[in-house]
């Protein structure tokens, strides 16, 4: 495992680096408790015990202990705004108390937690117990909420909350012995690679839920931020790391998909664990409290154990078709019944990036086993046009398609230019012949065939353009097609498939940021004519990316899918994803389907 994922962070396909490790035998998360909590956190006790808490109706705070994590006893009421409250009552805003931790300190329980108007207190346990009963320690401070303890190894203790906030606390933790302070993370610095706080100016690990971890000698900030991955209303959890307390923080990374506010906490078979509620549509425990393993893989880098499936759906637990390595999927059936798939080779140098200048061919009579056809094309041996612009020219999302009796390539190179290729021998494996350069910019280029004969170039972003008869290039001019909503579908990867009398358009977009901790996803529009108008833009496939659509021998559409971002389920292989298609009051809505 490599150990400069803070400092030098890879592009996002790369497994090491992932949030989420696949593991064939993974399992999705399941709650700990059926009880709606908001803002789970978990207390491993000296007592051997575990407590849960969170926030209920905002006028109480309840504790629910474990031995195991598993089996939770009845819930012990432990305080009561009506009953116990004095100052978190003052003020004409709506009362309440939000976001409750437990923390064990000098011997004792503390709980800490915000008040709806604004502010944090802190009340501590008087018999040494988690069940209490409590004194109020008063308001520790006028500003943020979710607040949390954290104890140094020197036995200083720190207040931490709101938005990545901190202060050293006085000794008898009857307030804060300095001013708060604001931690701030580094940008991202890399052309093309911004993360949320690089390109909105605001440089805090997240929104809310501050939590202070050490591990290894790192200080681990952690919060939650919405970062709409997925087009979705999910909220995730970042952490940024330092070696001091007050910083200097590094850039913040995705930790936990969907875990929005948590806490971390040692369990006794002395593995790290984090408590928290699902925050998201997407989440399989939405609305409920949850406790997932974690690892550190490498310093400074923390992310959830292999072995639990953290998205709902069928994609969240998507298991890759095959073991090949391959960028940009495209899958075609053949005038034989068989299926052929192709796509972005990182031969022969094992590298997606680096003179991949093969193009390879792979097929299937199932869409489950898979073996390797051919190579039917190589620069090296066949290049003509395409060496004369680049000395050392990448092959990138070739798709196949079939008709005129035999089998015709479309592809792009790395840096722009698109090129098609035809088989003399009506058979997939070829040989092929260059039919010359087809765009002079762009890349990810598609051919489609309409049911009346005409055939249509597709490309880039939405750029169409009919085909002349004998496929040596454009029969007019090309013009780009957008959806009424004025954004485009996507901004690569466009390709177009009709399904149920329905053009559909589709293309890859990052959504939360890009190339960082972003998802790559498939994005769609639908249309009556090939030329539009063209419905508003909407999400068909989460991780999907530059994954192309298609209509098995079966009838149905599925889409392919590789893997191109930190939370995808598995990155760099190929997948095949079902989809669901439904008229709605948007037109055709296309989903992954579910049993």
């Amino acid at each position: 495992m490599k150990s400069d994922f803070i400092q030098h962070p890879p592009h996002p396909e790369t497994e090491w680096s992932a949030c989420t490790s696949y593991s064939a035998e993974a399992v999705t998360i399941q709650a700990i408790l059926d009880v709606p909590l908001q803002d789970a956190s978990v207390c491993a006790g000296p007592d051997h015990l575990y407590y849960l808490t969170g926030t209920l109706d905002g006028a109480q705070v309840q504790i629910w202990s474990s031995h195991d994590l598993q089996a939770w006893g009845e819930p012990v009421k432990v305080w009561s705004l009506q009953e116990d409250g004095s100052w978190q009552k003052e003020g004409e805003a709506p009362h309440g108390i939000c976001a409750p931790e437990l923390h064990y300190v000098q011997s004792t329980y503390w709980l800490t937690y915000g008040v709806l108007q604004g502010g944090t207190g802190l009340l501590r346990s008087t018999t040494g117990k988690a069940e209490g009963p409590y004194e109020d320690m008063g308001r520790m401070t006028v500003d943020g909420q979710d607040a949390s303890l954290f104890q140094d190894d020197d036995g200083a203790v720190y207040w931490v909350y709101g938005n990545g906030r901190i202060a050293r606390m006085k000794g008898d933790m009857s307030g804060l012995a300095e001013e708060p302070r604001a931690v701030e993370v580094q940008p991202w610095k890399m052309p093309g690679r911004e993360d949320h706080p690089s390109y909105t100016g605001n440089r805090q690990v997240g929104a809310y839920g501050a939590f202070l971890y050490k591990r290894d000698g790192y200080y681990n900030m952690t919060c939650a931020d919405p970062l709409a991955r997925m087009d979705s209303d999910s909220v995730d959890t970042f952490v940024a790391v330092s070696r001091s307390i007050y910083g200097p923080y590094s850039r913040r990374y995705l930790a936990l998909p969907h875990g929005g506010q948590l806490t971390l906490f040692e369990a006794r078979d002395r593995g790290l664990y984090a408590a928290f509620t699902g925050c998201g549509s997407y989440s399989p425990v939405e609305h409920l409290p949850a406790v997932v393993p974690m690892e550190t893989p490498s310093p400074a880098f923390l992310r959830p154990s292999p072995g639990v499936i953290l998205e709902k759906g069928a994609v969240g637990r998507l298991q890759p078709v095959a073991d090949f390595p391959i960028r940009d999927p495209h899958i075609s059936v053949g005038p034989d019944g068989m299926y052929y798939m192709t796509g972005t080779s990182d031969q022969p140098r094992r590298d997606f990036w680096d003179r991949n200048d093969q193009l390879h061919l792979w097929q299937s009579s199932d869409l489950k086993e898979w073996h390797h056809l051919a190579k039917v094309w190589d620069l090296t041996e066949n290049g003509t046009w395409e060496n004369n612009i680049y000395a050392e020219p990448c092959l990138w999302a070739p798709e196949m398609i079939y008709l005129y009796d035999t089998f015709w390539i479309t592809y792009s190179l790395k840096g722009g230019g698109t090129g098609l290729i035809k088989s003399v021998s009506g058979l997939a494996e070829g040989p092929y012949i260059d039919m010359g350069r087809m765009t002079n910019t762009d890349i990810d280029s598609s051919l489609f065939q309409d049911e009346d004969g005409e055939v249509y170039f597709v490309w880039q972003d939405g750029k169409i353009a009919r085909m002349k008869n004998d496929m040596t290039g454009f029969a007019e001019d090309p013009r780009k097609l957008v959806p009424v909503d004025g954004r485009r579908v996507g901004y690569e990867g466009a390709f177009i498939v009709k399904y149920q009398g329905k053009y559909i358009l589709g293309a890859a977009d990052w959504h939360g940021d890009k190339r960082v901790d972003g998802t790559y996803d498939l994005m769609y529009a639908v249309a009556d004519h090939i030329y539009g108008p063209y419905t508003p833009r909407r999400l068909a496939v989460p991780h999907g990316g530059h994954g192309t659509m298609f209509v098995d021998r079966e009838g149905r559409l599925q889409a392919t899918l590789f893997g191109n971002d930190r939370t995808a389920p598995f990155r760099t292989r190929p997948g095949i994803v079902l989809l669901h298609a439904k008229e709605d009051a948007q037109g055709l809505c296309i989903t992954p389907y579910s049993e």
